[in-house]
This record gives structure tokens, C-alpha cells and sequence, in this order.
């Protein structure tokens, strides 16, 4: 009887813990929705100076790529219940210029990607354009 007790009681914590963590983020009932991110090479005149990207993943290094115009690097990032948080990140480097920032973020981006889940960066000479549907862009900050 008592073992029974301590397994309802288990039950009932998993289930307010899920229920809770619910709540206070939405984008965890989506438990397994795969998104597809996308960064472009979007310079208009890039010469022979690539675009050079590495990104990493909260599983670990997704790798790097040297980037000519129109040249893109994408991936999937997959939202697990312990990666409400995650957070794809990527280093730019482009002649002098150096950036870092959040390709992928799920409490930021889980519900701007839109019903096509699709989350697509636009990489120019002045900076880093967000896009869900690869025709409108806009602009989310610059290279400095």
C-alpha cells in the first residue's frame, strides 16, 4: 500500500512539473517540432572573400562553412522538454568583422518561425535580416 502511495505521489509531481513548465513557457507543449534554420550569404558584392560561419548546438559543434554569395548553411533544431531554453548559436566572420549571435533561440523564436517553422537569417554588408518566409525580411542588427 505504501508503495502505491509513493507512485501516485511520483505521478502526481511529474505531472504538475509538465502541467507548470507548460505554462510558464507555451512553446514546450510543441515537445518534438522540428524547426529549420537557415543562414544565407546575402552580400552583393562579396569578391573572393568568403562568408565564413561555425554554429554549435546544445548536442555540440554543428560544424563551420566558408560561404560565397548565395551560399547558405542550414540545419534543424529540435525542441526536446529539456531544451525550452537551447540555444543555436553562430560565429560570423567577414573581412575584418566579427559576430556572434543566436541563429536559434526557442523562447525567442518557437513562435516567430510561423506555421512553416522555418527560420531563415539574411546575412549583409550591414547586418543580419530575420525572415519566416524567405520574402519579407527584417532587419534584427547590424554587424557592430
Amino acid at each position: 500500500m505504501k508503495t502505491l502511495k509513493k507512485i501516485l505521489l511520483l505521478l502526481i509531481i511529474i505531472s504538475l512539473t509538465i502541467t507548470l513548465t507548460s505554462m510558464l513557457q507555451p512553446h514546450t507543449l510543441s515537445l518534438g517540432e522540428e524547426y529549420d534554420v537557415r543562414v544565407i550569404n546575402s552580400f552583393r558584392d562579396n569578391s573572393s572573400l568568403p562568408l565564413v560561419i561555425w554554429c554549435t548546438s546544445p548536442q555540440g559543434d554543428l560544424g563551420g562553412r566558408a560561404l560565397q554569395e548565395g551560399d547558405d548553411f542550414r540545419w534543424t533544431a529540435r525542441i526536446e522538454l529539456w531544451s525550452w531554453r537551447a540555444e543555436y548559436t553562430c560565429t560570423m566572420k567577414w573581412e575584418m568583422k566579427r559576430k556572434r549571435f543566436k541563429a536559434f533561440k526557442v523562447s525567442r523564436d518557437s513562435d516567430r518561425c510561423g506555421l512553416t517553422k522555418k527560420c531563415s537569417w539574411s546575412v549583409r554588408e550591414d547586418g543580419f535580416y530575420f525572415s519566416s518566409d524567405e520574402v519579407y525580411w527584417t532587419k534584427d542588427f547590424s554587424w557592430l
